[in-house]
């Protein structure tokens, strides 16, 4: 069977994602602590209406980090330190709602072509998702470093050898493969390797991030998924999809649980 989860992108949908989840026994992947409208605003209440509303689900509960012009690997420290900053809040805020796992995007610039720029990128991240991964071990929380607009999975790749921690390891977003890559999905998953535990799913016709439900744009997910699943340790499986109808059109597609 799948792991599967669906993507609830604010405290509004959640009731009817809610209950979607808990009928078809999926997880939940919350996305709303990821606005910086909401991290500057009553954050503490809306954590406690999502507390309130999850308790006693049992099912996987992860959490979409901050990522709107957020760079991890910026050799300006002043806005790494703010990178920093709104990731400890999640992680705290991921902590509270007993998270397993928090994704964030990596964020590399692939129109900088500067022959140093992929080097140094790569040493300060390593840096910086070094001391987060203890931070987040100390949690038992993993983080997901996800691709955006990598043209290449070795990018990712050379960042997770090289911190060999794990609570940092690989979410594959197979949209932004499709989109900002020139190689095949099925060359990400082998890349990624042991380090694949999660996969973000959701389709498009190949010129923008549209988020469509599986059967609607460019990605061939009868193929893709089966290649997921032949992994030695196959990726939990998140809809990031907006709508519930999107969602409901695309778990057909998923091995579920009876």
């Amino acid at each position: 069977m799948d792991r599967v989860l669906i993507t609830c992108e604010r405290y509004t949908d959640l009731p009817a994602h809610l209950s979607v989840a808990k009928q078809q026994k999926l997880g939940l992947e919350l996305q709303e602590f990821s606005d910086p409208n909401v991290l500057d605003g009553n954050w503490q209440g809306l954590l406690d209406q999502y507390q309130r509303s999850l308790d006693g689900f049992a099912e996987t509960l992860t959490l979409h980090g901050s990522y709107i012009d957020l760079v991890s690997g910026s050799p300006d420290k002043k806005l790494v330190a703010l990178t920093r900053e709104r990731y400890l809040h999640n992680l705290e805020i991921g902590r509270e709602l007993g998270v397993s796992a928090i994704d964030f995007h990596a964020n590399y610039l692939p129109l900088v072509d500067h022959p140093d720029y992929l080097p140094g990128w790569v040493e300060r991240q390593v840096d910086f998702w070094g001391l987060l991964a203890e931070k987040a071990g100390g949690y038992n929380i993993t983080l997901l470093l996800e691709n955006m607009w990598e043209p290449d999975p070795g990018i990712i790749r050379q960042i997770l050898d090289r911190v060999k921690s794990r609570h940092l390891q690989a979410c594959l977003d197979v949209g932004h493969a499709a989109l900002y890559s020139r190689l095949p999905i099925s060359a990400w998953i082998k890349t990624m390797g042991e380090y694949l535990v999660y996969a973000h799913l959701h389709n498009n016709h190949g010129t923008t991030d549209e988020h469509l439900a599986f059967g609607d744009g460019v990605i061939d997910f009868p193929e893709l998924l089966p290649a997921l699943r032949a992994l030695p340790h196959p990726p939990m499986l998140s809809l990031e999809l907006p709508t519930l109808d999107a969602i409901k059109a695309s778990l057909p597609y998923l091995q579920l649980a009876e």
